[in-house]
């Protein structure tokens, strides 16, 4: 599996949740969320999917997002 970190226009709470539902639509058992940090703007994930797939179900927050490595 790979780990990948993603710089997301998050400023609450909300945005991440927003962003754990359509990472959870991926499948539970595909995506592991690592960690999500509002302060930050970094959300990083692990998970044998392409970094394009998790990038597009992002986008669908309408935040600002891209991917950091």
């Amino acid at each position: 599996m790979t780990q990948y970190v993603f710089e997301m226009g998050m400023t609450c709470g909300g945005c991440a949740n927003a962003a754990r539902r359509v990472l959870g639509k991926l499948g539970e058992d595909k995506v592991k969320i690592d960690d999500i940090n509002v302060e930050t703007k970094k959300i990083t994930v692990t998970t044998d999917l392409p970094a394009s797939d998790i990038l597009e179900a992002l986008k669908k927050t309408g935040k600002e997002i891209k991917q950091l490595q």
